[in-house]
């Protein structure tokens, strides 16, 4: 049987637990409130108890071990201490379960649990496992529920997947009172076996789902969720995304800057823009951009119409739509003079519009009034006012405004949406009506208005992915083994360059003894000490520039050898690399490339040169990468314009620099299991047509055992 027959096997695996015929449930008295919960949310198939000490559990009569069982179950529930779990775990496997879900918990969460880990997942052998150590698993559409603690009751019409590496997350959004129409809700825990992207996987087979959101404290796999990326990109399902546990990189390379700039966070975003996810901050803030994803038709532009009965949500709902990158463009002057006709006197046409007592004028009023507002050209209408609680005023004026702009927007065709500035007063009866509507229910201010830029966003990634192939979305596996890691000094580095095509300065090797050959160079040049472990030469006074004649390089060699000896004597520094210098560059770029664990190869570009850390202008992407992936990338810089002919400068060789990132990339993907980190600093852009050309670079290898 090959791999592929293998994979196959197993994804039906899983599809079978998440939408099962049968289910037993092997454990203690701790079960039943997942008992209960399974039976409460409507199980249409057979459960079946293990447990050798009860009559029954739950109601249920109990069976004392796996081969009393009058049929093979489909899933298994799994609440066993720990130290009988590998036994159940193997005869489960053996009987022909088609998985299992294992609440149980000790293992890889828990310091000395590894071993019992993968004692477990030996046992399963080829029976997927969700967890250990994880809640369960609720498929609310097909009323399969197989979860610890209540985790939200949903009806069968859901259509977006929540996967989460824990359960808190998924109770927080499942129990939320936000109309959030949950299908799925998947907790993975540890991922011995199976993980978030297994999961997305089998669940985009469902053509019920129309979003998906992970919750994520570690990626396993970025080659597998890449392949599931590419399937949503694919099937037009959108993604949201929360990282947990973002930090700076979590190994810093003292050889270079790349790792300060593009720490692990800033590669984990560069992962998920790749494959088109919508990276959040917040539950709260996922919850709301799903609603908007699955409740709004898609929006075309960022072009936001927005009204309010308040000046000051009027004022701080745009400064953060302008945060976000909602363009609020002023009424036509068309549309402003049909406004004069319905607005209070003391009421001027703007945007955002702030309608003040006109919410008050009926439903007659507020539609003539809206359909002016919207009577432009526009690609979203938004809507922000704070409707009273259940028992407070009465809602029939919000009820009216409200409804007059759903169906001004509706008959423009314009995708709508409604933000109630605090997140717990909008009724469900109201969120209820405004989605019949067609006017999509969003709670709180910020998180609103996030939610609608996040959704644009999604639809603009989506907008990218549908031009770009499989092989610029996808990740290669790569394999990494036992190794040593060993740094090179920049003569070697530069010599690993050069071989690659990357055009480097004209050089030699000399010693403070043997300085022969200086007269084959053009001046004027520079003199740097070589030696793998020296990071910052210019801190050190271990680099001289701009020497006009041999004899001045002869004297700048010895005395920095002389100087060296006495402020690092560590190094033992005795090379020194004098090299020609670029006396045309327009500008400096910093190019850096390292291998990230679980994810390949990062390639950082940004301005060059002593400011690179102080600017931060960078932009990460992950290899392999297409010419117009990396040309993208280069043209985002903020300062880019500089290196091409902004305000009459002379343009770069923008080209040439392409062409030096391209060969560097693939010097690094070719190196393959050798490689570890480069970086070039500075990579000196000349004047179009003349070059660009590398006169640092610093380099860490790998040696493998």
């Amino acid at each position: 049987m090959n791999y592929y027959s293998k994979g196959e096997i197993r994804r039906e695996r899983i599809k079978r637990m998440l939408a099962p015929q049968s289910a037993v449930f092997i454990g203690g008295a701790s079960m039943i409130p997942a008992i209960d919960n399974c039976r409460a949310r409507g199980f249409r198939g057979s459960i079946y108890v293990v447990n050798p000490r009860r009559s029954e559990l739950a109601g249920i009569p109990c069976v004392p071990n796996v081969a009393s069982l009058p049929e093979v179950p489909e899933v298994a529930f799994l609440a066993v201490p720990r130290e009988n779990i590998v036994g159940v775990v193997k005869e489960i496997s053996e009987l022909g379960v088609a998985g299992a879900i294992c609440n149980s918990a000790g293992f890889s969460e828990m310091h000395g649990g590894e071993k019992s880990q993968r004692e477990l997942v030996e046992a399963a052998g080829e029976m997927p496992i969700i967890g250990p150590n994880c809640p369960g698993v609720a498929n609310f559409a097909d009323r399969s529920v197989f979860m610890m603690n209540y985790f939200g009751n949903h009806d069968e019409n859901g259509s977006v997947a929540l996967i989460s590496n824990g359960g808190s997350y998924l109770s927080d959004l499942g129990c939320a009172d936000r109309s959030l129409p949950v299908a799925y809700s998947v907790g993975l825990g540890n991922q011995a076996m199976i993980t978030v992207a297994d999961i997305m996987d089998v669940v985009l087979d469902d053509e019920r789902i129309r979003a998906v959101n992970l919750y994520l404290e570690g990626i396993a796999d970025a080659a597998v969720l890449s392949a599931a990326g590419l399937k949503a990109a694919r099937r037009g399902v959108p993604v949201v995304v929360i990282k947990g546990g973002r930090t700076s990189a979590g190994r810093r390379a003292t050889q270079s800057h790349t790792a300060s700039l593009a720490g692990d966070d800033i590669v984990t975003s560069a992962l998920f823009k790749r494959l088109g996810f919508v990276e959040v901050r917040t539950p709260t803030e996922a919850l709301e951009t799903l609603k908007m994803l699955v409740y709004a038709p898609r929006v075309k532009g960022r072009r936001t119409a927005y009204a309010t009965d308040a000046g000051s949500y009027a004022v701080i709902g745009s400064d953060i739509a302008e945060v976000n990158g909602l363009d609020l463009p002023t009424p036509s002057a068309q549309a402003a003079a049909e406004l004069e006709k319905y607005l209070p006197p003391f009421v001027r046409p703007a945007n955002p519009l702030d309608i003040s007592s006109g919410g008050e004028a009926g439903f007659d009023q507020n539609l003539n009034l809206y359909r002016a507002y919207l009577s432009d050209d526009r690609d979203m209408a938004l809507q922000v006012m704070c409707y009273p609680p259940e028992g407070g005023w009465d809602p029939k004026s919000w009820d009216d405004t409200t409804r007059a702009f759903a169906q001004a927007a509706r008959e423009r065709q314009l995708p709508a949406a409604f933000v109630n500035t605090m997140p717990e007063a909008l009724p469900r009866r109201v969120r209820e009506r405004m989605i019949a509507d067609g006017l999509v229910p969003l709670q709180g201010m910020e998180d609103g208005i996030r939610a609608v830029s996040n959704a644009m966003r999604s639809w603009e990634l989506a907008d990218v992915l549908s031009q770009r192939t499989a092989e610029e979305i996808l990740l290669p596996r790569y394999r990494i083994g036992e190794a040593e890691e060993i740094a090179v000094d920049e003569a070697a580095a530069k010599a690993e360059l050069g071989a690659s095509g990357i055009a480097v300065p004209r050089s030699v090797v000399v010693t403070p003894d043997q300085t022969g050959r200086l007269d084959e160079l053009n001046f004027p040049v520079a003199v740097k000490a070589l030696s793998a472990g020296l990071a910052h030469k210019s801190e050190l006074g271990a680099v001289v520039l701009g020497l006009g004649t041999p004899e001045e390089a002869l004297q700048a060699v010895r005395a920095m050898a002389e100087k060296l000896k006495h402020s690092a004597p560590e190094l033992s520094i005795r090379k020194f690399l004098v090299e020609e210098m670029v006396k045309d560059g327009l500008g400096e770029l910093l190019l850096g490339i390292r291998r990230v664990d679980s994810m390949g190869l990062a390639l950082t570009i940004g301005m060059g040169g002593t400011e690179a850390e102080l600017l931060r202008d960078t932009a990460t992407i992950l290899l392999p990468a297409s010419r117009a992936m990396i040309a993208e990338a280069l043209c985002s810089l903020k300062l880019f314009p500089l290196l091409d002919g902004w305000r009459g400068r002379p343009k770069g060789d923008i080209e040439a620099v392409v062409d030096t990132i391209e060969k560097f990339t693939q010097f690094a993907l070719s190196s393959e299991e050798r490689f570890v980190e480069a970086e070039i600093n500075p990579l000196i852009v000349r004047p179009r047509g003349q070059g660009a050309v590398a006169v640092d670079a610093v380099m860490r290898l790998a040696r493998h055992r």
